[in-house]
């Protein structure tokens, strides 16, 4: 019987599989490890190699270590306004100001984006896990798997980051729009 974390261990390699729409036999004919001992991992009912979850991990594309080091958050961490460091991605077009600390152990993001007049964000592929905005000021078009949504202050968007997605300012001033993301950019 596996312990309390190869419980935890299992969960994350089930929802990591569902998310990346995945089944048993799937990740079988990937990693050659059994369907049935891949349940039985993900049921907590053993706990795998590590050769297991090199391979495991491989074919789910995920770092080894994404499957096993994402600790629980232990205490309230607090984000200085003077700490924080604004990062500008995508040739100096988006403006990426932190909400939470980098450097704490979190499952999740926490921004604020500006994005330039006539910025985009284009062809993102989609990763496992979920987004949400909510448009501060301007207007925004987030297009999800090639269906555009038209977001305007006040408006949000929720949405499984497994779906290729595009974020686009549809003007010449600046957007500004609250960001959610799980699992945490390390940006």
């Amino acid at each position: 019987m596996a312990n309390p974390i190869g419980k935890i261990l299992g969960r994350r390699i089930r929802r990591i599989r569902q998310e990346r729409g995945l089944t048993l036999k799937q990740i079988e004919a990937k990693v050659d490890v059994s369907a049935t001992h891949i349940s039985e991992i993900e049921r907590g009912k053993t706990s795998p190699t590590v050769g297991a979850l090199e391979r495991i991990a491989q074919a789910l594309e995920v770092q080894p270590s994404h499957l096993i080091d994402i600790p629980l958050m232990q205490e309230a961490t607090v984000q200085k306004a003077e700490d924080a460091r604004p990062i500008f991605l995508h040739g100096g077009t988006v403006r990426v100001e932190p909400l939470t600390n980098r450097n704490t152990l979190s499952e999740m993001s926490l921004f604020i984006a500006t994005v330039n007049g006539g910025g985009i964000v284009a062809d993102t592929p989609g990763h496992r896990g979920e987004e949400f905005c909510y448009v501060l000021d301007g207007f925004l078009e987030v297009k999800v798997n090639g269906k555009a949504h038209v977001l305007r202050p006040g408006d949000s968007i929720h949405f499984k980051a497994n779906h290729a997605h595009e974020i686009r300012n549809l003007t010449r001033d600046p957007v500004r729009a609250f960001w959610a993301v799980r699992p945490k950019l390390f940006i």
